[in-house]
């Protein structure tokens, strides 16, 4: 899930919240490899988005679909009366521009009913935009991703699938969904587009599908679970994920935003004990058989620098052939990259 708060430009400065892409000023880069529009991959994605568009309203939810809102400091005061949801990957920044131009959407909503106090929404998306696809699939997995399977936990439109099939040699993308409305969709697009010799969809549970984790050379996880499962869930799906994964040594984890933030969110990293006050303890009397010391901090998901290890994500914009804005340089920060040790 990317999530932002809708401000126009003149606003001023403001606090980047994930995913948003507000025009912060050019940055000329040069010389790049990836490009952005033009092209047969890009024509090939842009036509799965035009059909997406044709068959899901605006905020691309299914009928019925439960979404919570995270209750952790990023997410401080959303409220369902103030939060939106437009889908990056089927909308960039200029599409919504667009559709608060005709009113198709608001920027704003009001305090008081009636009244003229309103403040501006908080717009979230649960996809990754194409840049961030893009600068994944073509940069940061370029050369650990030819003849691999990948998993996409939650895979919903199938947007990771998609461009994992256009942008890579992978030998095969799956997708886990729980949705059996965004499950139809997927399979439906992956037809129609002639996309089923490498995709393949699963319409179930991750936590009954064990052999798709042991089998996945790269997870890829779009912070799949904030909205979606409450922290008890959370807790189980992180345990379960890091149960099949911690022997998979050289398998890949990419999440969005990092595994730290969500392990923090869903109260799995280890609170550190302070050392520097000891709790005295009663002499023990002569010939007492003396108790181990507690053992430090054993591997563990929460402990996840006993299982993991995070790979540097360098983001410059300079592999893309167009100038890059400082705000989709900031959508590309929110990728990390973790290779099991």
């Amino acid at each position: 899930m990317i999530n932002k708060e809708y401000e126009e430009q003149q606003d001023g400065d403001h606090e980047h919240h994930a995913g948003c892409n507000h025009d912060h000023g050019p940055r000329t880069i040069e010389g790049g490899h990836v490009a952005r529009s033009g092209g047969s991959k890009i024509f090939k994605l842009n036509k799965i988005i035009e059909d997406l568009r044709e068959r899901l309203p605006i905020h691309a939810e299914a009928p019925n679909e439960a979404v919570s809102i995270p209750e952790s400091e990023e997410f401080e005061g959303y409220t369902k009366d103030n939060m939106v949801h437009v889908d990056g990957f089927l909308y960039t920044e200029d599409d919504v521009d667009e559709l608060c131009d005709s009113g198709k959407l608001s920027r704003n909503y009001c305090l008081k009913c009636g009244s003229k106090e309103t403040r501006p929404l908080n717009f979230i998306s649960h996809s990754a935009s194409v840049v961030q696809l893009q600068f994944l699939f073509q940069v940061l997995l370029k050369d650990k991703i030819q003849n691999k399977v990948v998993l996409d936990v939650g895979s919903r439109l199938g947007a990771v699938l998609y461009a994992g099939y256009l942008f890579t040699e992978a030998k095969k993308l799956v997708g886990v969904e729980m949705n059996d409305y965004f499950c139809k969709l997927q399979n439906d697009m992956v037809r129609k587009h002639k996309m089923q010799d490498r995709i393949e969809i699963v319409h179930d549970n991750l936590l009954n599908r064990a052999s798709l984790l042991q089998g996945a050379d790269v997870v890829i996880m779009n912070n799949v679970f904030q909205f979606f499962s409450p922290v008890e869930i959370q807790r189980q799906l992180w345990e379960f994920l890091y149960t099949q994964l911690k022997g998979r040594k050289g398998a890949i984890l990419v999440t969005v935003p990092s595994l730290q933030e969500q392990l923090k969110d869903a109260g799995l990293i280890p609170v550190k004990k302070n050392k520097s006050k000891k709790k005295k303890m009663p002499a023990k009397p002569p010939g007492a058989v003396s108790v181990a010391k507690e053992e430090e901090e054993g591997p563990s998901v929460g402990n996840w620098s006993s299982w993991l290890r995070e790979i540097e994500v360098r983001v410059t914009g300079e592999e893309f052939v167009e100038e890059m804005m400082e705000d989709d340089l900031e959508q590309l920060k929110l990728i990390h990259v973790y290779e099991v040790l």
